[in-house]
This record gives structure tokens, sequence and C-alpha cells, in this order.
């Protein structure tokens, strides 16, 4: 019996579709403006959920949700980029190159605004 590569994606996990945005700053006369433009589109991703947390901030309760997902590498991609998925927008925490081979990439990410 053959041993499972430990880098091979099912491609029927990779069942949703995400976008990851990368921040843009212009300057007008309102001062500098920070938008969130498209790096990557149509990427296929397995997203999992992985822990959430209730915490008081302010004197507000509020929810922390984590997810990690998966994806086939792509180059460029960076901490503190986001992740529009179809439930919402997630902040890249941490990028995993699973065994540095250029092949899988994991990204820890934080559920942002609403979806938080």
């Amino acid at each position: 019996m053959a041993n499972k590569d430990p880098l091979a994606i099912n491609a029927g996990d990779l069942r949703h579709a995400i976008t990851i945005l990368q921040v843009s700053t212009s300057v007008g006369d309102a001062g500098s403006e920070v938008t969130w433009i498209p790096f990557l589109t149509n990427v296929r991703a397995a997203i999992n959920p992985m822990n959430g947390t209730d915490i008081i901030r302010s004197g507000q309760d509020v929810s922390q949700t984590y997810i990690t997902i998966t994806i086939r590498y792509q180059p460029g991609v960076l901490g503190q980029m986001r992740v529009q998925a179809n439930n919402g927008t997630y902040v890249i925490c941490s990028i995993q190159n699973i065994l540095e081979r250029n092949r899988v990439l994991k990204l820890t990410c934080l559920a942002v605004g609403a979806n938080e």
C-alpha cells in the first residue's frame, strides 16, 4: 500500500470560491483613503472553522471566529491581506506553506465586520 501524499488536496474539498484582497492606499483632498482591491479572484478553497471566543472589548461582548482556509499555492499571498468568502470577510493572521514545498497554503484567518 502506497503512502498518501501529505501535499495532496482532494479536489472535492475545494468547494468554496474566494477572493484574496490587498490593501490600496490613495491620497485625495480629504487625506489618505484605504480600499481593498482583488489580488486573486475565484480561488478554489477548503474552509474549516477552528474556534471562536467571546471577549469583552470596551464594555461590549464581541465574538471572534477563526477559520482555516486551504488553497493551492499562490505566490504573493501575505499576512494582513483579506479573504472574501461567500459567508464573510476574514483577515489573514498567518500563512503556512506546508512542508515548504510551494504546493499547499493554509491560511489562519479571523472574521471581521458583520460576520464577527
